[in-house]
Formats: structure tokens, sequence, C-alpha cells
């Protein structure tokens, strides 16, 4: 086999043991909320007009900062 091949061969298997270590991590502390579980326990006694409320409020905040930061217009 040519050299080119074997290194291709390594980086795939690299790449894959990666994915796989990133994956295992992932689901052992997800990173998509937060850890504290004080928070999540307040979060889920709100009413959901509350949650609701702060949710819109977190959206508009944002919208002037993603308008300006993305090129594309949107309707």
């Amino acid at each position: 086999m040519p050299d080119s091949v074997i290194w291709l061969l390594v980086v795939l298997a690299l790449s894959a043991v990666g994915t796989v270590l990133v994956v295992r991590r992932e689901r052992r502390r997800p990173s998509s909320y937060s850890r504290r579980l004080d928070v999540m326990a307040e979060w889920q006694v709100l009413p959901t007009a509350v949650q609701a409320r702060r949710d819109e409020a977190q959206l508009k905040a944002g919208a002037p900062a993603a308008s300006r930061s993305s090129g594309v217009s949107r309707p």
C-alpha cells in the first residue's frame, strides 16, 4: 500500500475514535442545558405563561444582535 493510503486510514481511524469519545462525553454530561440542577428545577416550577414571556424576551433581546451578525436578510 502507498504511504498516502496508510496515512488516510490513520486519520480516519483517529477521527472515528475522537467522534466516539465526544459522543460518550456529551451523553454523560450534556452541554445543551445548565448543569446546575437548582436552575432547572426553578425553571420547571414556573407557570408556562411565565416561561413563554421569558423566552420571548430573550429572543427579542437577541434579534438585533443576530440581524447585525448575519449577512442574509430575513423577512
